[in-house]
């Protein structure tokens, strides 16, 4: 997927680096996939349960996590950690 909403951020782009954050830690990882276009806002889905999240991330210890804008870690805060 090359497009994205305009309401979304658009600063990262699959490939890139990036630290995520997992029950309480940081870790590395690099996006494989940017969902963007196929994310639907919650009540427009009709239930609260398995709502679907913009990035796919493989992260370095070999696992894929699926994850919003808020659970990566800006480049700022990364390096004060």
């Amino acid at each position: 997927m090359t497009a994205t909403r305009s309401n979304t951020n658009t600063g990262r782009i699959v490939g890139e680096k990036v630290q995520v954050r997992r029950d309480g830690t940081v870790v590395g990882g690099s996006i494989v996939e940017d969902f963007a276009d196929s994310l639907v806002p919650g009540d427009r889905m009709g239930r609260e349960w398995a709502l679907p999240h913009r990035w796919a991330i493989a992260l370095d210890t070999g696992v894929l996590v699926f994850v919003d804008d808020n659970d990566l870690v800006d480049d700022s805060a990364a390096k004060r950690q």
